[in-house]
């Protein structure tokens, strides 16, 4: 039954937006809306319900994005590609090379292990030091691969102590925290999420401005710290704390630990290569494309043969490599032709509210949305019109940058909003009650989080 109400529910936003995009297209503008405006709004709200019901691969929408808005006339062709070719997916690009050399090298899993180590001494210690590991990981690397990384150990661990899958509290902790943990992590740097570079090319794009590697982590890291100070104590009460002889377990990651042997040349030059391309944005992402730098450090791997070319191919995502191009399309034609001006214009009806609450709103629109859609697909939809609440009330371009980025990854109610999330559920060791359940209770604290994010954080830094 349940599968057939979502099948419904599916069928009824693909329909919906399909008929919604034609009687737009067909009727006349309205007052205060010119007609590539008018298309581009129907080619938007089709795209928006084919991201929202995955009726087709994400990267097979953005595609669509860039055909139907050269030939509905809302973008001229030559636009429309050069859209497409924005910095930020060659900056995705080239962050899923870096990961990928981490991760085939086998440092990433080295650096995990060691840095788990410290955290052998009782079961609920090392959760939380899957959690602490995740949120360090996604400071390099994406979430979904820092996620893939750490599930192997989670589920090695589960099988040493013989949990039950579903029932078992302890195992439900364990899987949760390696999900949030990437999750809360992601929001903590550019590289931790595919939605922060489609968030940075948007700004760009519309305003001709970047966020540095330094002034993004040093945004967002109260919330990082604060959410994952809170997540053991929300895990703690929505599960019973259960006795697990944890032994069998420290034996499994000392073996792991053992068997990587000695550190060898192709890690220490992966470490090296990353380490400077990582400098390269902190001091001098002001001044260089950080597009630019990225693909300046994948170029190094290739050359240094840290990586081949089979390995990075693997790692490369073009699914959303492709959904990016068309996001950001969509993203400037509805701001070109006057399309997100007109809604925002006619929503507020010349209500004006401090910059502040403007922009929590927008953080907790994005976090409400990515529940039901891509995180990357509820950016590419809140963050134009965030840029017209710009012009209206005075709000930071870059504010709205990192508060829609940061709302749309803290998506932590159902299984399916979030890699970490969906990749933690594949383990046979979480009901949908029990991600439901916490998942519900961290979004709760998320809110809070974020609205003192903005209220009294971001001030302070002159973001807002």
């Amino acid at each position: 039954m349940p599968g057939r109400w979502q099948a419904w529910v599916r069928y009824g936003v693909i329909w919906g937006s399909v008929a919604a995009a034609i009687l737009i297209y067909l009727a006349p503008a309205p007052d205060g809306l010119t007609v590539p405006g008018k298309t581009a709004w129907a080619v938007f709200i089709l795209c928006t319900g084919l991201w929202v019901s995955n009726a087709v691969p994400f990267g097979i929408t953005g595609l669509l994005a860039i055909a139907l808005l050269s030939v509905t006339g809302a973008m001229k062709t030559s636009e429309a590609f050069a859209a497409f070719g924005n910095s930020a997916v060659f900056f995705l690009i080239g962050v899923f090379i870096i990961a990928a050399a981490l991760i085939e090298s086998g440092l990433s899993k080295r650096c995990a292990l060691l840095f788990l180590r410290p955290f052998e001494g009782s079961p609920y210690a090392f959760a939380s030091g899957l959690m602490l590991a995740g949120a360090f990981g996604t400071l390099w690397m994406p979430n979904q691969a820092t996620s893939a990384l750490l599930f192997p150990i989670a589920v090695e661990v589960a099988m040493a102590l013989r949990l039950s899958p579903g029932r078992s509290a302890y195992a439900k902790v364990l899987f949760l925290s390696l999900a949030w943990g990437a999750m809360i992590g992601s929001n903590a740097s550019f590289l931790g999420s595919t939605r922060a570079a489609l968030a940075i090319g948007m700004l760009q794009e519309k305003h001709g401005v970047g966020i540095s590697f330094g002034q993004w982590v040093l945004a967002a890291l109260p919330m990082v710290v604060l959410g994952c100070a809170a997540a053991p104590f929300v895990l703690r009460l929505c599960f019973p704390r259960e006795q697990v002889a944890f032994s069998a377990a420290r034996t499994v990651l000392e073996d792991a630990v053992r068997e990587m042997g000695p550190i060898g040349r192709r890690q220490w030059t992966v470490a090296g290569v990353v380490s400077l391309t990582i400098a390269a944005w902190v001091f001098l992402g002001t001044r260089v494309d950080l597009a630019v730098i990225a693909l300046l450090g994948s170029a190094a791997l290739f050359v240094t043969g840290a990586i081949a070319w089979e390995e990075a191919e693997r790692r490369i995502y073009w699914n959303i490599v492709l959904m990016y191009g068309g996001a950001i399309a969509l993203g400037i034609v509805i701001d070109r032709t006057g399309a997100a001006k007109w809604l925002v214009d006619g929503l507020l009806h010349g209500i004006t509210v401090p910059a502040t609450v403007a922009v929590a709103v927008v953080a907790l629109a994005t976090l409400l949305l990515s529940e039901f859609m891509s995180n990357a697909a509820a950016v590419a939809v809140m963050l134009p019109l965030a840029f017209s609440l710009a012009g209206q009330l005075g709000a930071s371009p870059v504010a709205l940058t990192l508060a829609t980025s940061i709302g749309a990854g803290l998506d932590f109610a159902l299984p399916f909003s979030s890699a970490p999330n969906t990749i933690v559920f594949s383990s046979g060791y979480l009901r949908m009650v029990d991600v439901v359940k916490a998942g519900g209770a961290m979004t709760i604290v998320s809110v809070v989080l974020v609205v003192l994010l903005v209220w009294v954080w971001w001030p302070f830094l002159g973001l807002v």
